[in-house]
């Protein structure tokens, strides 16, 4: 079982989020040993990320990754592994984290923590 994700129960299959999630615009190159791709980022977690767009590579498989956004101070580059594919609804990957550097984990989480107070400060 993944870090990222943790089982609801024993007898399900579905996973739970560990790390609260922003959307955000940005791009992602995304290498899997034989293609380059690039793709619109949708959203973004110290676990993960989902690409609109592409739906090419296989679940499964792993890749790198580069994020790059405005809201980031530095791009951020990881290993992962593509965890779901949507073909109908909407179209993209998403991509599980399997191996970040911490400094860029804990930029991801600052700027989500960063969203969550905005967005609290704006209900009050």
């Amino acid at each position: 079982m993944s870090s990222n994700f943790r089982k609801a129960n024993a007898d399900s299959t579905k996973r739970l989020r560990v790390y609260a999630r922003i959307k955000m615009r940005g791009e992602v190159m995304i290498h899997n040993e034989e293609e380059l791709y690039i793709a619109p980022l949708n959203n973004l977690s110290a676990g993960g990320c989902f690409v609109d767009q592409l739906n090419c590579i296989p679940e499964g498989n792993e890749v790198k990754v580069v994020v790059k956004s405005d809201r980031l101070g530095a791009p951020i580059q990881a290993h992962g592994i593509i965890v779901r594919v949507e073909n109908e609804t909407r179209k993209g990957s998403a991509i599980e984290f399997t191996s970040i550097q911490k400094k860029a984990r804990d930029a991801i989480q600052t700027l989500v923590y960063e969203n969550k107070v905005q967005n609290a400060l704006k209900v009050m």
